[in-house]
């Protein structure tokens, strides 16, 4: 009788109420069959035998009827109609309960000794209280037991004719209504209870709605873009591919002129791709840090020597102060963090300096950056770290930047587990700050790589090419053969196939769009060729517009290399180039 469960009516704390009667029952029940007992045992032999009989089975017969009413709960959650009928129902067996107490025990009162008459009033009081703790939640039901179970036999003891027990009448009523009044402060702080347990519930649940209709959201978002970008991708790939055709012929100097603007309206595209591709590769968690202990001033001397002829160039002084410690980080990521920092202080600052100084902070070093631009307001010190959030840029003038440095640079200190902070005044400066642990081993030397405009070209290869796009296919193949390579090209996995069943020789590199037509992907092609040739090292480039998080999980998982639309000319050479070498040796 006393299992759990979970209200569903539409009024949740009624149901709630009715559920904690419910509970309650059980043990109210069997105390009233407990004391009866101790009443027939404490009046046996002062009250007539039949009498006591009659009253203990009209109790037992009204405690089954409501036992019977306690076991019909379940039936009666089904709605607000029948948990009310059942609530009425429940009354009215305490009403009757509190009639077959109050109505023989005040008629026994006025018959037995004095002793039986105290023993009458403490269960009373007892069973009494017992009552206002097991009925409070409900003040209809416990009126409809307490009244007609304690004012009769106080009227009674009331009428006998000794001065002790008319006080003691007195006492029982005005123990009535304290006990009524006290009652009442329950039930109304579990009420209260109860609905602020449910207020907050109702606010989680539509929290929990929110939060996933936000997610939903920005899921649609986030694939309405990637399926954008592949798109408008498609056109600016095809614009630098046929940029980089052009820049290899023999031009005269004014369609040399138109070129190279050309080329720098798509690399100013490109570069806001590029942007949005390394936030989704973060996002994506393809993303690898590699930490190891490393001399940061080699970095940051680095650093100093690239931005100082574009801090130059606006007349401001790029100041360095070198330190002499070794900390421990990915040297690539942390890089790029500072990279973006400082290209961020020398755009937004237009005379005076900025500064790249670095501070000891206990067993970590802080890296700061500092600068002499008009500073952030505190109110904008969150929305910086915002994507394409930008001050002081209404027309987005692509020259003050894309707005994702920032973003980027939150993320990846993220993923480094670096603290990153901003101090700013307005109108004096503003200074970020990293803190990167120092390292007590010593730094690990730096791979000496050649660079890419120095590897050696390999000779003319075959290279297999499948792209849907026809012009992105056709620029493609006009700039790999004049680098010297031949070059199977087709639109698709079953084409491809087709051109190359009766031509000799193996591929030197398979190169894919990544999403086909027909639901065909780049890793379908590859794995086709791979199989025709029984060949899984034939080595394989995937260039793609899709930057979609769970495209660049899947080809990371694979190991394959993978360009981003729009790539630039000598990115995909010295891509290439690379790949052709590596498979050589």
């Amino acid at each position: 009788m006393s299992a759990s469960f979970t209200p569903t009516p539409t009024d949740p704390v009624f149901a709630a109420r009715m559920a904690a009667l419910h509970r309650n029952f059980p043990f109210s029940l069997l105390g009233v069959l407990f004391t009866v007992g101790l009443v027939i045992a404490a009046l046996f032999g002062a009250v007539s035998h039949a009498q006591l009989a009659a009253w203990a089975v009209a109790n037992t017969v009204l405690t089954a009827a409501r036992a019977w009413n306690v076991w019909r709960f379940r039936h009666a959650m089904r709605s607000d109609a029948a948990l009310r009928r059942w609530r009425l129902g429940a009354i009215a067996g305490a009403v009757a309960g509190g009639l077959l107490w109050g109505l023989p025990l005040a008629y026994w009162m006025l018959q037995v000794p004095l002793a039986q008459q105290m023993f009458i009033v403490v269960a009373m009081l007892t069973m009494g209280t017992g009552a206002i703790y097991a009925y409070c939640i409900d003040l209809g039901l416990l009126y409809g037991f307490q009244v007609p179970y304690f004012l009769p036999a106080m009227l009674a003891l009331g009428t006998l004719d000794d001065v002790m027990l008319r006080v003691m009448s007195v006492a029982g009523v005005l123990y009535l209504f304290v006990t009524l009044a006290f009652a009442h402060r329950m039930y109304r702080t579990q009420v209260d209870s109860l609905q602020l347990r449910f207020e907050n519930l109702h606010l989680l649940d539509r929290l929990r709605h929110e939060k996933e209709a936000a997610e939903r959201s920005d899921l649609a978002k986030s694939r309405f873009l990637a399926a954008a970008s592949h798109d408008l991708r498609q056109p600016v790939h095809a614009l630098s591919l046929f940029v980089g055709v052009l820049r290899g012929q023999a031009l005269p100097a004014t369609s040399r002129h138109l070129v190279d603007s050309i080329g720098r309206a798509a690399a100013a595209m490109g570069m806001l791709f590029e942007g949005l591709l390394n936030i989704s590769r973060l996002d994506a968690g393809v993303v690898r840090v590699s930490p190891k202990p490393f001399a940061l001033a080699s970095l940051l001397d680095q650093i100093q020597l690239e931005f100082a002829p574009q801090a130059a160039a606006k007349s401001l002084v790029l100041r360095l102060r070198t330190p002499d410690a070794t900390v421990r980080s990915d040297p690539a990521l942390l890089d790029r963090v500072l990279r973006n920092l400082v290209e961020n202080a020398i755009r937004y600052t237009a005379r005076g300096s900025v500064l790249i100084g670095c501070r000891r902070a206990g067993p970590n070093l802080r890296i700061e950056v500092w600068d002499t631009g008009p500073g952030i307001p505190e109110a904008e010190h969150e929305r910086v770290f915002w994507e394409f959030h930008q001050l002081a840029n209404p027309e987005r003038d692509r020259t003050k930047g894309m707005g994702l440095g920032l973003a980027i640079v939150r993320r990846t200190a993220g993923l480094l587990g670096h603290a990153l902070t901003l101090r700013s005044r307005v109108g004096h400066g503003t200074v970020f700050a990293i803190t990167v642990p120092l390292a007590h081993e010593a730094p690990t030397a730096a791979p000496q790589t050649r660079p890419a405009a120095l590897l050696p070209e390999p000779g003319g290869q075959l290279i297999l090419m499948v792209e849907d796009d026809a012009e992105s296919r056709h620029g493609l193949q006009l700039l790999l053969e004049s680098w010297g390579h031949r070059v199977v090209a087709a639109e698709s996995g079953a084409q491809l196939l087709k051109e190359v069943t009766h031509r000799p020789g193996k591929p030197a590199l398979v190169i894919s769009d990544y999403r086909l037509r027909e639901g065909e992907t780049g890793v379908d092609v590859i794995d086709r060729v791979h199989e025709e040739y029984n060949d899984d090292g034939i080595p394989a480039l995937l260039v793609s517009g899709d930057t979609d998080p769970q495209r660049l999980s899947e080809v990371a998982a694979r190991g394959w290399q993978m360009l981003h639309k729009p790539v630039a000319p000598a990115q995909l050479r010295a891509a290439i180039n690379r790949l052709l070498l590596a498979s050589e040796r």
